[in-house]
């Protein structure tokens, strides 16, 4: 059977959730077509592959004909983060220095324990149980051996110690080997003649290297970052090979890119040492999607919202860059030292959980995930979710979900919630599932307010960027709590961090830590490493198959004063410092210090300390030139309605608009659903809705009830 051809698509993403898979494809006239399917857990490439059959099925045409006309195809997954939290990783081995082998163990203190939890579960020692460990101590071997702070070899590698070390963790099941030696990142040659014993002894073992991996200083952070790349790399590769090779075998031109913790993307064949950077990758799209839409919308800046099946994250905009995270945790007790974009997340999605311990209403961390499902999903699921609290309120119509696609079973959602809320809080029903909603919608505006204020950030002067399957049904509740400036929807918000994915600029970036006083000393420490790591970028985008010389490249700088421990990262415009210019990146720094925490925080006269060097290359992908929606859209019939119960009036009339029926520029009045085939919008009594030509829909707030 022969398909007509599709539309070229210059750019594909398609985002792996861990309850829905999105799809977003964008034509050479800049019009996006998006679709969505319901993850594939035990199977996540099966979810690629399903939501690429479904697109082709509206298109009328197949899977080969898309992926022929597709330029650039880019991947977001959680493959990565899934066998992480789950600890169904490979089996690894670790190879210290002889005396560093507790240094998993000890974890730097409280940090390997409680870091990277809510600071109310980080403070209640009693009820929060130690992380489990990723690698057991019978794993790990110390090597004789040493490397000073300056690079200086005092004891040589002992290569029979080392071989023998190899040898007895390859014997006890190693399935990944990691290398983490006391300052190897000044000096990398013991790492390097360790790697050569093990390609030696085991040709096929994957081998982790700290000075390849993290060559930053932190003996805790980038061992953690060289023991999870050795984690979870194998399953990772894995992935991404037989999902290429899968893509290949459908007619992908071009080689898949994959996202990275960045919001950049990297070839699938770097993920043998660039696993890591993948954990967590997925929402950050997101924050690349919210600022190329703010360009077009002149927002500068924006927080991020998205909610999703699982999680609510936040993120932060203030102009051009992505707000980095100076202390990146993966999971609890896994700090790493690698870039990554700053978000905040908490466990509140679709299918978060809702539960009492017979005296307090609870909702979440724990989520019913894509299987079983909320129990409105009749996929076994017996714990009321906020999805069912939705169905049973009548946000969601269960005759209409996915645009009818999927039916819901709104007899088993209000069961849930009256067998397991309402009973045992002596609740009706109704008032069980408006306050499933109510604490939901109150920790996610908790959340923003926690995430600006903290950073010195008035919420009022943002726009706020509502996104992901599951944000349009609460986000004008909890906007209006927060007295925020703006809040819009994004056309493509349901599958917004797809979106991110499909327009990624490719990024590569190297650092190194080489400490040395601010002073002219400095000088040829700063432009080496500028120079070497310049180099190493170039050296990625080659072997990528870019013109090294049309990329962008950014150089970055991470000072502090003598005696802290956390420090300040700064751009630096060229490649170059010179003598005269000293007294500027002083400047640059106490300007940026006070910024961060205060005026009159900097200490005069007190020295200064380059820590680190980073040098980013960039190929800007190619942004489409977003088309208007269709134009032959009518006006909203609100002659449908539905009955929404609220907590402050009880049931209300509520009119229902079809999304493919609002004619741009035209007001719809609260209380109103607007109901599309992959999300729903409700929008309050006393509020108002908008849509732009390009099917953004921009909410007016009133007053909070």
């Amino acid at each position: 059977m022969t398909h007509p051809s599709p539309p070229r698509f210059s750019n594909i993403g398609v985002d792996t959730g861990g309850t829905f898979t999105d799809l977003v494809m964008i034509d050479e006239d800049g019009v996006i077509r998006t679709n969505k399917v319901l993850s594939t857990p035990n199977a996540p490439e099966q979810g690629v592959f399903d939501v690429l059959s479904r697109a082709a099925t509206a298109l009328n045409t197949s899977v080969p004909e898309i992926l022929s006309q597709t330029g650039v195809f880019v991947h977001g997954t959680t493959v990565s983060t899934n066998a992480l939290i789950t600890r169904r990783g490979a089996k690894v081995g670790v190879l210290f220095t002889a005396g560093f082998e507790d240094t998993l163990a000890i974890g730097r203190g409280p940090i390997g324990r409680v870091g990277g939890l809510p600071q109310s579960q980080a403070m209640d020692f009693l009820h929060t149980e130690p992380p489990a460990p990723l690698v057991k101590r019978d794993m790990v071997r110390g090597l004789p051996e040493r490397i000073d702070a300056a690079g200086q070899v005092v004891i040589p590698l002992n290569r029979i110690s080392a071989r023998a070390g190899i040898e007895e963790l390859i014997d006890a099941g190693a399935e990944s080997l990691a290398v983490c030696l006391l300052w190897a990142f000044r000096n990398p040659e013991h790492e390097r003649q360790i790697a050569t014993l093990i390609g030696e002894v085991a040709p096929r073992m994957p081998v982790s290297l700290s000075h390849e991996i993290a060559p930053r200083m932190g003996e805790f952070e980038r061992a953690v970052t060289t023991v999870v790349n050795a984690y979870i790399g194998p399953v990772t590769e894995k992935y991404i090979r037989d999902l290429d090779t899968g893509l290949d075998a459908d007619g992908l031109a071009h080689p898949v890119q994959v996202v990275t913790s960045t919001g950049g993307a990297a070839r699938a064949a770097d993920m043998s040492r660039r696993a890591v950077s993948v954990v967590n990758s997925g929402p950050v799209a997101g924050l690349v999607a919210a600022r190329f839409l703010g360009d077009k919308l002149g927002h500068d800046k924006i927080i991020t919202a998205d909610m999703g099946g699982t999680s609510f994250d936040v993120g932060l905009i203030d102009g051009d860059t992505l707000e980095e995270d100076p202390q990146p945790f993966l999971d609890q007790g896994l700090p790493v030292s690698l870039p990554a974009v700053k978000l905040v997340t908490i466990g509140a999605g679709g299918g978060s959980i809702a539960w009492t311990d017979g005296y307090r209403l609870q909702v979440g961390p724990q989520s019913a995930g894509a299987d079983p499902g909320p129990a409105a999903y009749d996929r076994g699921g017996r714990e009321p979710t906020v999805t069912d609290a939705l169905v049973v309120s009548g946000f969601i119509d269960p005759e209409n979900f996915f645009g009818g696609e999927y039916r819901l079973d709104a007899d088993l959602a209000a069961r849930a919630v009256n067998d397991r809320i309402a009973k045992p809080l002596n609740m009706k029903l109704h008032d069980a599932a408006a306050g499933i909603l109510d604490i939901v919608n109150a920790r996610m505006a908790n959340l923003i307010r926690k995430v600006s204020i903290e950073s010195g950030h008035d919420p009022a002067e943002f726009a706020l960027y509502a996104y992901g399957g599951a944000t349009g049904a609460h986000c004008a509740d909890f906007a209006r709590q927060l007295g925020i400036g703006q809040l819009i929807l994004p056309y493509a918000g349901p599958v917004f961090s797809a979106l991110g994915v499909a327009i990624a600029n490719i990024s590569y970036s190297h650092s190194r830590s080489e400490p040395v006083a601010l002073g002219r000393d400095a000088l040829p420490v700063i432009n080496r490493n500028f120079a070497e790591l310049e180099g190493l970028a170039r050296a990625d985008m080659t072997d990528a198959g870019f013109d090294a010389g049309s990329c962008q490249y950014r150089h970055r700088i991470e000072l502090r004063y003598q005696g802290q421990m956390n420090e300040v990262t700064l751009d630096w415009p060229r490649s170059k410092l010179e003598t005269e210019e000293l007294e500027k990146l002083q400047r640059d720094f106490e300007t940026h210090y006070e910024r961060r925490f205060g005026s009159g925080t900097t200490r005069a006269g007190t020295p200064m300390e380059l820590i680190s060097f980073r040098v980013e290359a960039t190929r800007p992908t190619t942004r489409p030139v977003l088309a208007a929606v269709d134009s032959a859209y009518s006006t909203p019939d609100a002659t449908s309605t539905r009955q929404v119960y609220l907590r402050e009036t009880g049931f209300v009339d509520c009119a229902i608009v079809d999304f493919r029926t609002i004619a741009p520029g035209a007001a719809i009045a609260g209380p109103a659903i607007v109901e599309r085939d992959t999300t729903t919008v409700w929008i309050p009594p006393g509020c108002s809705a908008e849509m732009d030509d390009l099917g953004n829909i921009s909410i007016g707030l009133g007053a909070a009830p």
